[in-house]
């Protein structure tokens, strides 16, 4: 599972260097919504040197709530979309405390307008390309940080690419913080930059589109459609990472994310210490939770609620704390801590449909869920 969520003020006056837009207009090819996506086979080719979606909305961000800001942004796209900015935050963040948002759950927000989301990692800038050329805005995490504490520190941060130029070396997305472009088109960001970036969270995306469009999408995926093939995929791509001189505590997280995938439990546990050892910024596991998920499949119980404890000390809002910390218990027998803890994750979110299947699961109540 990954984490989107972006703890950056909006009230940050300037915007780092790496993050400014070019005023130079570029030529582009022009797509809307209504365009049929083109499959990977026909676009990967050749690629046009530039490329542009139009009909894609921005918003302004509020404090910590880059998620909802982006996800609304995403779903502009599409006419289905009939919500608002308001809307989604309420769902997204029901509990003012909330610091941490998932793909996935972005993902369920998008079905309850008719839209589907895919979720994957791996992402190359390459396939941001072909994804962009086919007619899908996609929605990509990036790390944000511009100096050491407070709302300057590394965190977690969402845009979304809607073009790219060639000539530039750069991607154009809409950004919920640092702006919308002198143009109103996007801001211009480095191919480099973005993937540097990109790398601290397992280069993951979220691309939505309509039931319809999902052969023509997972044409544009190609293998990546397949989670063991997506799993496999990141293993190597961290692989690479290592052998080009980047062997830090992400890309060793990230190796150890696709061994989890990959039912490679003790393996993917030990490369999940190896990451910590190294050290992962203190906001790390606001994000993502796979090194909780190694822990329970090794037995490691007292490892995964130590982690636990550190997480919630330095915050409360990430209900998946909670969550994590009654499948601990229910691992050790401990039935009502479980239930008090699942009880606790649905206080900071009404939403979180694994909690309530999990708790309505041991109070013996049958229920359906459409996801959360």
């Amino acid at each position: 599972m990954r984490v989107i969520c972006s703890f950056v003020c909006l009230l940050i006056l300037a915007a780092p260097l790496w993050a400014q837009d070019s005023a130079t207009p570029i030529p582009v090819v022009v797509v809307n919504a209504a365009t049929t996506p083109t499959p990977l086979s026909a676009v990967a080719v050749a690629l046009p040197s530039s490329f542009y979606l139009e009909g894609v909305g921005m918003v302004w961000q509020d404090l910590n709530r880059c998620s909802a800001a982006a996800l609304t942004i995403q779903l502009s796209y599409f006419s289905e979309f009939t919500g608002d900015y308001a809307g989604v935050m309420k769902r997204l963040n029901p509990n003012i405390e909330d610091v941490s948002v998932r793909l996935e759950e972005m993902a369920a927000i998008a079905e309850t307008y008719g839209l589907k989301g895919v979720v994957r990692r791996g992402g190359t800038i390459d396939l941001i390309k072909q994804v962009v050329v086919a007619g899908f805005p996609i929605l990509i995490e990036n790390a944000y940080y511009d100096g050491a504490g407070g709302f300057k520190d590394w965190m977690s941060h969402n845009r979304v690419v809607i073009g790219y130029d060639d000539a530039e070396g750069v991607f154009i997305a809409k950004d919920s913080l640092l702006g919308n472009g002198d143009d109103k088109r996007g801001i211009h960001l480095k191919y480099q930059d973005v993937d540097d970036r990109w790398r601290d969270f397992n280069r993951d995306y979220l691309i939505l589109y309509r039931p319809s469009q999902e052969a023509a999408l997972q044409a544009v995926l190609g293998p990546q459609w397949d989670m063991t093939y997506n799993a496999e995929w990141v293993l190597q791509q961290a692989d690479a990472d290592v052998a080009a001189g980047k062997k830090d505590s992400f890309t060793t997280y990230n190796r150890a994310w696709a061994l989890l995938q990959l039912g490679r439990n003790d393996e993917a546990a030990a490369a999940f210490d190896q990451a910590q050892a190294t050290g992962l910024p203190w906001r790390f596991f606001w994000y993502d939770f796979s090194v909780f998920e190694a822990y329970l499949k090794v037995g490691r119980y007292d490892d995964a609620m130590a982690l636990v404890q550190r997480t919630i000390a330095n915050t409360k809002g990430v209900e998946e704390m909670y969550y994590y910390a009654a499948l601990i218990y229910l691992a050790q027998g401990n039935t009502e801590r479980a239930k008090g803890n699942l009880e606790a994750a649905l206080f900071r979110n009404q939403y979180f449909a694994e909690a309530q299947a999990k708790l309505d699961a041991l109070n013996g109540v049958t229920t359906t869920t459409t996801g959360g």
